[in-house]
């Protein structure tokens, strides 16, 4: 779901920005870093965009993030830079304005550029890899291994023997395909025919639960719907994605606390959120919040947004409430945002709080996650706004005692 686009110290709609007729921040092979409280969680790479309900989305491919992505990053760090094809989408019109975004490498963009270079086989340049060749005097289906080059034998060299005799020579089996099928299924059907009366041969079987694959797709547009409560996130997780073509590394953004630390904080926000409720349902006359009522659906995150090693809370909260008088599958929603102060108690600093019926006053606020959205190395809060319009985004700024609205807009479904 594209967001927010920064240019020049200055936040455009990345969902209209450079429609033509696809916003700039849609176009194929954009390759965006996904983000999990500032860290690196996985390569999101545009393949197609589309609209959905008049708003433009993008299709792509998922990489997730592996350790061993970290250290190879690091030894390429250590060594001294050269030249490299590295693609990025450039600026070939006259709008010098235009952003730069990063590009998969092969894309059109790379090409363009005139940095690309042919692709090769993995193996073109390896002379010692064994190939099958047959020998010229023998018009048998039967390989022989020999040299991996094409040149003619030496004068001293002889023509690999084949001894018909030999039990234990390697023998290419061919199997009868079924219809319908190609070449490359006969090869892995004789492979495996081969080995039959192998009883240490290894067996593949079924899992009754899938695992995921590594370059499938996903559903960024899903809400997040982790549950503190619960051992597994529900739905679909929803991450913060940057694309930049400048080498930019960003910071881990979750402030670590003990378990005994984060139910404390956790039960002191969410005094604050039963407060804030009350006020606002005693403000509209909203139904009566009852005495022992108590929040059991939340979503708590603790941020280190400004390397001041002082945690910012964000406690996004529902409250059901049965009133014969409100609509059916009334309630109260809240979001706040407190910076805990040297002791060790929860300052408020921002409070959003509306119900079922008044969204098109106040807007319903969710959380995705803290992110860099300017690369300052300070830490801002993205938010999914829904109200009874539709959907946007918005990005808050946080400094030690308030919060400001940096950007609204985006594209959603």
């Amino acid at each position: 779901m594209p967001v927010a686009l920064l240019l020049d110290g200055r936040y455009y709609d990345a969902s209209l920005y450079d429609a033509n007729p696809a916003p700039m921040a849609v176009e194929p092979q954009t390759v965006y870093e996904a983000q999990s409280f500032g860290e690196p969680t996985g390569i999101f790479t545009i393949t197609m965009p589309k609209q959905i309900n008049g708003n433009w989305v993008a299709d792509g491919t998922w990489k997730p993030h592996l350790a061993m992505d970290e250290k190879a990053a690091a030894d390429a760090a250590s060594k001294p830079k050269t030249p490299s094809n590295r693609a990025v989408l450039t600026n070939n019109t006259a709008d010098d304005s235009r952003p730069v975004l990063k590009r998969a490498p092969g894309s059109a963009g790379d090409s363009a550029s005139g940095n690309s270079q042919p692709s090769q086989s993995p193996n073109s340049a390896d002379s010692d890899r064994p190939v099958m060749k047959r020998p010229a005097s023998d018009s048998s289906s039967k390989p022989t291994m020999g040299p991996s080059d094409d040149s003619p034998p030496s004068a001293t060299s002889k023509p690999a023997q084949v001894d018909d005799n030999d039990p234990n020579r390697p023998v290419m089996k061919r199997a009868s395909p079924p219809a319908g099928n190609d070449s490359n299924t006969q090869v892995t059907q004789a492979v495996a025919a081969s080995n039959d009366n192998d009883p240490n041969r290894p067996m593949l079987s079924r899992s009754n639960t899938p695992k995921k694959q590594g370059s499938a797709d996903i559903d960024l547009s899903s809400p997040v719907t982790d549950s503190p409560k619960a051992s597994a996130p529900k739905g679909t997780r929803s991450y913060p994605a940057v694309s930049d073509a400048a080498d930019y590394r960003g910071r881990p953004m979750l402030y670590s606390m003990s378990p005994g630390e984060r139910k404390t904080q956790e039960d002191q926000v969410l005094k604050l959120v039963l407060d804030e409720i009350r006020a606002f349902a005693a403000k509209r006359n909203g139904s009566a919040i009852p005495k022992t009522a108590t929040i059991s659906d939340y979503d708590a995150r603790a941020f280190d947004l400004d390397y001041s090693s002082s945690p910012t809370i964000v406690i996004t909260a529902k409250l059901p409430i049965a009133d014969s008088r409100a609509a059916a599958n009334f309630a109260y929603y809240a979001t706040i945002v407190a910076r805990i102060d040297i002791n060790d108690q929860p300052v408020k600093i921002f409070s959003s709080v509306t119900d079922s019926l008044h969204l098109d006053a106040f807007p319903r606020l969710e959380l995705i996650d803290a992110v860099d959205a300017d690369a300052n190395g300070r830490g801002d809060l993205l938010f999914r706004q829904y109200s009874d319009t539709g959907i946007t985004y918005g990005i808050y700024r946080v400094s030690p005692y308030q919060i400001e609205k940096v950007f609204e807009g985006g594209s959603a479904l």
